[in-house]
């Protein structure tokens, strides 16, 4: 629907921004390469940032679904860079996304204005809701920048090797990661370690998931992180184990599922993730009786493409009659087919 051109205003994404100088995408506009003279400059459309986002804005401006202007305004008032902050942006960021992959699939939807999921449906008299969340685990991807961050500034050797056994961590506990830190940067200026082993123990032991062992080392050249786990590896256990209770039960997710039928997908990207193959028949097990949302979707999407993938799980106490209705409005929505099928699937009878 949408190419490259020769243009390089970015004309969209440069109206949302406004005078935004402190923007987390401003930086992208003027990114320089490493390996080209400090004079030199990229161009935009060299990066894999800024297009996507681009032509995501372009289609919901070409749509101009209810509850537009909000999102402008939400979008430009992102100032804050810190890790919170980011993961903030990054859930609306994943919102948009969605809600132009409801655009062009010529899926009618309005954005919320009030309390309630993100993005409403409408079937008849009856109100249907899709909610966004995200996870960004504290990951070994995470642990990298921010040692390579604090070596760069002492002026150290800063290519940082990561790798782990047997699979990597979900997520790394804070005292692990301050004691890592402590360790490379002691407090008082003085010279850490160049090498260390850790172990990161998972939050919940007892459901098979092993310790996780990181082989840390700062060294000059190049670095290289292990953050990626196989296929059915128990990260993904842990991962859906996260989103259960931190999104699934969270108590505001819980309030929006109560207001209407709603689906919820969690926006897994930016994190050490495996395989998304796995994502329906591990988080199945983990539904309870008194969860509302009709299904939960896991999603990823790459800084270099603007469709995201999505698997989802079917809650088996949801009302059957609400999705099959939910999933008939997003059946021409190409990111909702794992949806569809596998609601196919449910239905299709035992031989």
């Amino acid at each position: 629907m949408f190419s490259q051109t020769n243009s390089s205003d970015l004309p969209v994404l440069r109206r949302w921004l406004g005078g935004s100088e402190s923007h987390p995408l401003r930086r992208y506009f003027e990114y320089r390469r490493p390996d080209l003279h400090p004079a030199v400059v990229s161009a935009w459309w060299k990066s894999v940032i800024l297009v996507p986002v681009e032509q995501t804005l372009s289609i919901l401006e070409a749509v101009a679904p209810l509850g537009l202007d909000g999102k402008r305004r939400d979008f430009r008032a992102f100032t804050d860079m810190s890790e919170a902050g980011m993961q903030h942006f990054r859930t609306h960021l994943a919102e948009l996304t969605v809600a132009s992959q409801l655009a062009e699939g010529g899926v009618p939807f309005r954005f919320n204005t009030d309390e309630g999921p993100d993005l409403l449906l409408q079937y008849g008299q009856k109100t249907f809701g899709i909610e966004i969340g995200s996870r960004h685990p504290r990951s070994v991807s995470d642990l990298s920048h921010a040692l390579i961050r604090g070596l760069r500034e002492r002026g150290l050797p800063a290519a940082v090797s990561i790798r782990t056994d047997p699979v990597p961590p979900v997520t790394i506990r804070a005292s692990v990661r301050d004691a890592v830190m402590q360790a490379f940067l002691p407090a008082d200026g003085s010279l850490g370690v160049t090498s260390l082993r850790v172990e990161a123990a998972p939050a919940r032991p007892e459901d098979g998931i092993p310790a996780s062992w990181l082989s840390i080392q700062a060294s000059r050249g190049n670095g290289y992180t292990t953050m990626s786990a196989p296929f059915k590896s128990p990260h993904v256990t842990a991962m859906a184990q996260d989103v259960a209770s931190g999104v699934l039960r969270e108590k505001r997710k819980r309030r929006q599922a109560k207001l209407m039928p709603t689906v919820l997908i969690v926006n897994l990207s930016g994190g050490d993730l495996p395989d998304l193959r796995s994502w329906p028949e591990v988080f199945d097990a983990l539904w309870e009786t008194d969860d509302d949302f009709l299904a939960v979707g896991g999603m990823t999407i790459s800084t270099r493409s603007r469709v995201p993938e999505l698997r989802f799980s079917l809650n088996p106490f949801a009302d059957q009659l609400a999705l099959d209705r939910v999933t008939a409005l997003v059946s021409e929505c190409g990111i909702f087919s794992d949806l569809t099928d596998q609601l196919t699937n449910k239905q299709r009878p035992t031989r």
